[in-house]
């Protein structure tokens, strides 16, 4: 079994909002690291052989994410989302939602325990899990704006290639129901006691704002505010984060002022 990795959130954050592609990736799978002198050669193959292995031990426990390899691949593979087919960039978002949210259940379960010593090892992997949901969530929204204005109704499909093409089934991906899942989930975990996992102000609103950046980002697209449930979504997930964890109200309210 490889070590945990050492996960700094705010070191990650400041690769992350300078320039997503210097995100360090060193311990990628090694087919995916060769890729990166030529990404043509990053095919659906190749992308599967990689992400497989970490939905199986992702979906065995949520500790899988902590493995360096794993990490490390789904930031390789979010590095380069641009280059990759819907398929796999929803299949990339399916994997760190479900695992977020099981998470949030053994989280809520220790918390029931009241072993304090117990609760915190959870930092850091909520804090892994929200970090790679929020360039997931950028991704998908980056992706979705590639859809030509007079593309089809949105209707699910499936990529073919490992290069997007900016048509074909790529466009009509509907993402809706990924990102509704994604915010019901943030909803989820930010309605546990999450002062007992976050000892400082700091960090509980570094996490919060994981979240509510991903939120302020949906709410841009004039087509996804046009969406009665993506709207309500987003203005809970809002809600809740004033309510219980001190997220600025002026902000908020700003935001509905222009919708």
């Amino acid at each position: 079994m490889e070590d945990r990795i050492h996960f700094d959130i705010n070191e990650s954050l400041k690769f992350y909002l300078s320039d997503p592609a210097s995100v360090p990736t060193a311990d990628a799978d090694p087919e995916l690291l060769d890729c990166e002198t030529d990404p043509e050669q990053l095919s659906t193959a190749v992308i599967d052989n990689a992400l497989n292995p970490i939905v199986d031990g992702v979906a065995e426990s949520p500790e899988g994410l902590a493995r360096p390899s794993f990490f490390d691949s789904l930031q390789f593979l979010l590095k380069y989302s641009p280059l990759l087919p819907a398929r796999s960039l929803s299949k990339l978002v399916d994997l760190i939602v479900s695992g977020l949210s099981v998470e949030a259940d053994i989280i809520h379960g220790d918390l029931d325990s009241d072993e304090q010593d117990g609760i915190q090892h959870h930092k850091q992997l909520l804090e892994m899990f929200g970090f790679l949901l929020q360039w997931a969530l950028s991704a998908v929204e980056l992706k979705a704006a590639e859809k030509p204005a007079d593309a089809a109704p949105a209707r699910r499909g499936a990529g073919k290639s490992a290069k997007s093409k900016g048509g074909g089934k790529d466009n009509q991906w509907d993402w809706s129901p990924q990102i509704q899942l994604s915010m019901e989930t943030m909803c989820k975990v930010m309605k546990l006691k999450l002062g007992r996992i976050f000892l400082t102000t700091s960090d509980r609103d570094t996490f919060i704002n994981l979240f509510t950046r991903s939120v302020y980002l949906v709410l841009e697209s004039e087509q996804r505010v046009k969406s009665v449930t993506i709207r309500m979504h987003a203005f809970k997930v809002l809600c809740i984060a004033v309510k219980h964890h001190g997220h600025a109200f002026g902000k908020l309210l700003q935001r509905m002022r222009h919708k």
